[in-house]
């Protein structure tokens, strides 16, 4: 080789000498204890769960600062006491309709994110007081464990109405017929005197149990009548809720044989 450099091919057949393997070996003892620098704990804690330190009310605000106004509707619940879980769980639409709002604005008034898991279905959303539910978003999120978002935004709203505010339950010709008989969703509401702000309920029966599934609310009261465009929003639902009525999956019952059909008669029974 030019240079005096001479390369030996390593030959295959020989037992490679004991020095050569213990090199890799080093080499994985001494990186394959390495992990980049990470720290493995001895044992695993869990994140404490969020905690929430109660409120003072709101102010009362517009309404609810009018003579005779009577303060808001948030603090007339402020000194009531919740209803008990078992007779909370016996309450049926229609009937315990305001008996459920009453129950979610004794929470709002205490600033109990705890006590809204009784009253709030699953999957309870809120957003504008529309029955589009426009803009809704859901009351528990990852960000947002104890719903507290939506709970400011209630115990603010239901500080501007009055304490006596307007309050309509469907008013629809025979609807607690509807409402015994299996139909929901129903819709309640609260109204200011000059009927912009509006605080909305939606309640459903979830599980056998009365549960408020949506709340429709203005953060901020509007300026004016506020008219969300089909085509932004969709149409509205129907107001007269559907009835459940059940389905049976059994097969029909067969015509009893005692009488036969006119084709099934002989010729001697139709001649006599």
């Amino acid at each position: 080789m030019p240079g005096g450099l001479h390369l030996r091919a390593m030959d295959w057949s020989r037992p490679l000498s004991s020095s050569l393997l213990l090199v890799p070996l080093a080499v994985l003892l001494v990186t394959g204890c390495e992990r980049g620098g990470q720290l493995v704990p001895d044992a695993w804690v869990d994140a404490p769960a969020p905690t929430h330190t109660p409120r003072p009310l709101p102010e009362p605000s517009w309404d609810a600062q009018s003579p005779g106004s009577d303060g808001s509707l948030l603090a007339s619940y402020a000194d009531r006491s919740p209803n008990k879980q078992e007779e909370v769980e016996r309450w049926q639409l229609p009937w315990q309709s305001r008996a459920a709002i009453a129950e979610l604005l004794i929470v709002a008034a205490d600033d109990d994110p705890a006590g809204m898991g009784r009253i709030l279905s699953s999957n309870a959303r809120w957003g504008l007081p529309d029955r589009r539910q426009f803009q809704s978003r859901p009351v528990f999120t990852k960000d947002d464990p104890l719903g507290i978002e939506f709970l400011s935004a209630l115990r603010t709203s239901a500080s501007r109405f009055k304490k006596r505010a307007k309050f309509i339950l469907e008013p629809l010709p025979g609807f607690e017929m509807f409402a015994a008989s299996g139909a929901e969703p129903v819709w309640a509401s609260y109204f200011s005197d000059d009927g912009q702000d509006v605080l909305a309920f939606r309640m459903i029966v979830e599980g056998g149990q009365l549960k408020i599934d949506y709340v429709g609310l203005f953060v901020e009261r509007p300026r004016g009548m506020l008219r969300v465009s089909s085509e932004i929003a969709g149409d509205p639902p129907p107001t007269i809720p559907l009835v459940k009525a059940e389905v049976s999956l059994a097969p029909p019952k067969s015509k009893s044989k005692s009488t036969p059909e006119p084709s099934e008669q002989t010729d001697e029974e139709t001649e006599g």
